[in-house]
């Protein structure tokens, strides 16, 4: 999942894969995943202007992203830093707490279910999580689509996701500490 992003569209789920080269045995580091030169950030931005175009705060995170993508998103450059910087535009762009470079994350011996163990794949899948209703361009053709990529809650919920992600983040980090 580190390279893949669920989004809504008018025909439903569209899945987003970034390009990357795959990993030989050799090279199992995080650090050592880049993008290959079929990453484009004209590509990716009409994914979302496709998909999101009409939503109600696209136009005001339009730009911003534009310039992430552009900064983040080039062949050869690492995935890692492309989620790490996601983090950090998501942190700006809302004037959140940093998460990204928090000691606040889940130690391995923490968890009460396997299924919360971030580091398998298994953990993202839907049946381990909720997800709460908001409104979406596309809920009347497609209904609600649940465990989209935090751009859709961007794009239709605007200043109500730092809301949010306080419930989220403050309901996680208060059963760590």
């Amino acid at each position: 999942m580190r390279n893949r992003m669920l989004l809504s569209n008018a025909q439903g789920e569209m899945m987003v894969t970034l390009p990357v080269h795959r990993r030989t045995a050799s090279s199992r580091a995080l650090s050592d995943i880049r993008f290959t030169e079929d990453i484009s950030p004209t590509i990716l931005m009409r994914h979302l202007r496709t998909g999101y175009g009409a939503a109600p705060y696209f136009e005001h995170f339009e730009h911003s992203l534009i310039q992430f993508f552009e900064t983040y998103a080039k062949p050869g450059l690492p995935l890692l830093d492309f989620n790490l910087g996601s983090l950090r535009w998501l942190e700006d762009e809302f004037e959140l707490k940093s998460v990204a470079s928090s000691s606040n994350f889940m130690r391995h011996s923490d968890l009460e279910h396997p299924s919360n163990d971030f580091r398998t794949k298994e953990s993202f899948t839907r049946e381990n999580w909720t997800f709460d209703r908001y409104p979406q361009v596309f809920e009347d053709r497609n209904d609600f689509i649940g465990g989209c990529s935090v751009l859709d809650g961007i794009f239709h919920g605007g200043p109500e996701v730092k809301n949010w992600w306080m419930k989220k983040v403050t309901r996680l980090s208060s059963r760590h500490e």
